[in-house]
């Protein structure tokens, strides 16, 4: 899943090739998955998915190397965000932008109209060809797909993404009171996108569909191997060494469904046992963040008490909770040795920033303290 990354003249990526970047990175490895019909043979099941899959991870390689191309707008988000960046007033961080907001929008849904366009003509198909593999809809449920994708902040634009779409080989014919869609360069892509939009309607449909994660047809949740999949080498590694050595058979964990990869949100997974969570962490292909959870704020007082003794630990521990200035309804107070410090009362929780070995290392430990595991 290597690619080139392209740098622009500043050199470094456009914030939308950044986007573009995460939902490559995003994809699962392929594997073909063998469903039962009796309409379509195995041998072209498994052909038309690995179609569908390189169409559309050529699509993004070649989006991400030329936006223009895609009708993706970054140059006047990225202009934007330089010329703020020298005028930020510091002393309000947290004011909202709409203009940096609104140009933000307009270059994701720009991005998401692709794998929308997909996604959509599938769940408004009546049914698939068997001898040409077109999907076939009704002329008002595509008309309703193409007001769909006419999003507030690329209503101009969606008349020439349609027609890249065209330039890319998809074909839209028209006949006896219905549009016919095919591909003249692969002709089964549409099979291969059929049997993944297939799959059971539930929370993680779209995600596994945006992840092009043919395997995810099998399952109700992403399992963890899923998300290890997407993140580089050493990240992985320490997830993998955090998770075998502090969640136990009794724990069950919830993954958080992607509202969009191409938004660069990533995955979301929290481990809790008997309703109470007790491990999390967030991760993108490039970065991960951990958390210890203590479900209230007197907790993590006690757990500093109890490891004042082990000065190291006891100031890694004291590093983990972000001290807050706002002056909402969910400040807390905790108190780690003499020091009392405001933090958010709506997570309690230490945050481990890309973590070292060694971080890991006291995170294990703290849980197991605290968790007398």
């Amino acid at each position: 899943m290597s690619i080139a990354r392209v740098k622009n003249h500043e050199g470094h990526d456009s914030f939308a090739q950044m986007s573009i970047w995460h939902s490559i990175s995003m994809l699962a490895p392929f594997e073909a998955v063998s469903i039962n019909s009796s309409d379509f043979n195995e041998a072209d099941i498994i052909e038309g998915e690995k179609q569908f899959y390189d169409f559309i991870k050529n699509l993004y390689h070649d989006m991400y190397k030329n936006p223009t191309k895609y009708i993706v707008p970054t140059l006047a988000y990225d202009e934007y965000i330089k010329n703020r960046l020298i005028e930020e007033d510091v002393s309000h961080p947290h004011k909202t932008d709409a203009k940096e907001s609104k140009l933000r929008n307009a270059f994701q849904q720009a991005i998401e109209f692709y794998p929308n366009y997909f996604y959509e003509i599938s769940q408004a198909a009546d049914k698939i060809c068997k001898e040409t593999y077109a999907l076939i809809l009704t002329k008002s449920r595509y008309d309703d797909v193409l007001r769909k994708l006419k999003r507030p902040h690329i209503r101009k634009g969606s008349e020439q993404r349609l027609k890249v779409l065209e330039n890319l080989g998809i074909v839209v014919n028209e006949k006896n009171d219905a549009y016919y869609i095919s591909c003249e360069n692969t002709s089964k892509i549409f099979l291969g996108l059929y049997v993944l939009c297939s799959a059971p309607e539930s929370k993680y449909k779209y995600m596994n569909y945006l992840r092009l994660d043919y395997k995810g047809y099998h399952r109700n949740i992403p399992d963890i191997e899923a998300i290890k999949s997407t993140l580089n080498e050493a990240h992985a590694n320490k997830l993998d060494v955090a998770i075998h050595s502090i969640i136990t058979d009794k724990m069950k964990y919830k993954v958080k469904p992607l509202r969009g990869i191409n938004s660069d949100h990533g995955w979301k997974a929290e481990y809790a046992l008997n309703g109470k969570n007790v491990l999390g962490f967030f991760a993108k292909p490039d970065s991960l963040d951990m958390f210890i959870y203590f479900n209230d704020e007197k907790n993590i007082s006690k757990m500093g008490d109890d490891i004042k003794d082990n000065k190291p630990l006891f100031d890694w521990f004291c590093n983990r909770f972000p001290k807050v200035q706002c002056q909402c309804p969910h400040v807390r107070f905790i108190f780690l040795g003499d020091e009392k410090r405001r933090i958010c009362g709506m997570s309690n929780r230490a945050e481990i920033s890309d973590p070292t070995f060694d971080d890991i290392e006291n995170m294990i430990t703290i849980t197991k303290i605290f968790r007398n595991l």
